[in-house]
């Protein structure tokens, strides 16, 4: 089966919010004018929240809201599916970073919470606001969305260094995994790995989109380079260093024939993993 799946890599702005989204929108209806499936946006798209001036609450808002229903209007109009995450306010006061899942006929299949937060009280290049405990909660749970692609999973930015997550949605019959992130700079080495290990270790397609260059009312800068990984963990698309879609054709098969040629899965010996459940 094949999938046409693109990434949305841009710079947020805090500033503007109206502006950020009204420019996603945009670029959502590129990748859906060129015949995407499945449309994945970076972290907290809508605005970081990274500065004194313009704090995370003020991007924040219910799931569904104004901007999942803009995203609901445009996976309707193209027929495809958009995941990204935002900052999401519940209705009993609390704070999420929230990956909602948007199926082509524009329902909220679910939602993915960050469940392993970016806490890096001792980096000196960062801001002592970067410490995201303080801003957010962290999610318990670890869904897996059924689509007419099949099962796809869903986390956030530093949660790609936890290789347990990618692991539990593969187990849980995951095929594709996107990745919603801003990754900061000037890792390039580390986001690249990982997402070649999670791939390659877990026989599945990885998605991933990131937040590029120098958000301006923080600048804290982030490496972009968006891309997909295949079962193998070949990168076979990635983005340039600007903003911009990038949209590729993947074949769902070659996750069998990977699977067939080392059946890794069946090779498990979870009896000796437990350390890792403690």
């Amino acid at each position: 089966m094949k999938l046409t799946v693109a990434t949305v890599q841009l710079t947020s702005d805090d500033r503007d919010k109206a502006r950020v989204v009204e420019k996603a929108c945009r670029m959502i209806d590129e990748a859906g004018g060129q015949g995407a499936d499945l449309i994945v946006l970076p972290e907290v798209w809508t605005g970081l929240g990274y500065s004194d001036a313009h704090p995370f609450e003020a991007m924040a808002e219910p799931i569904p809201g104004p901007t999942t229903d803009a995203l609901s209007a445009l996976a309707r109009r193209h027929g495809a599916m958009i995941v990204g995450s935002l900052y999401e306010k519940t209705p009993d006061g609390r704070y999420f970073n929230s990956a909602p899942f948007i199926d082509r006929d524009g329902a909220i299949l679910g939602c993915y919470r960050k469940t392993h937060l970016f806490d890096a009280p001792h980096r000196p290049d960062i801001p002592p606001g970067l410490m995201e405990s303080k801003k957010v909660a962290a999610g318990d749970d670890l869904p897996v969305f059924e689509t007419d692609a099949g099962k796809v999973g869903a986390f956030v930015c530093s949660d790609l260094r936890f290789p347990e997550i990618a692991r539990v949605l593969a187990l849980k019959g995951a095929r594709v995994l996107v990745c919603c992130s801003a990754f900061l700079s000037p890792r390039l080495d580390h986001w690249e790995f990982f997402l070649r290990a999670r791939a390659c270790e877990n026989q599945v397609f990885v998605v991933a989109s990131g937040q590029y260059g120098c958000e301006p009312a923080s600048g804290i800068a982030f490496v972009g380079r968006s891309a997909v990984i295949d079962p193998w963990g070949v990168i076979v698309a990635t983005a340039p260093d600007r903003e911009c879609v990038t949209v590729t054709t993947i074949d769902l098969d070659q996750i069998d024939e990977v699977k067939y040629r080392y059946p890794l899965m069946l090779q498990r010996r979870p009896e000796l993993y437990g350390l890792i459940g403690q």
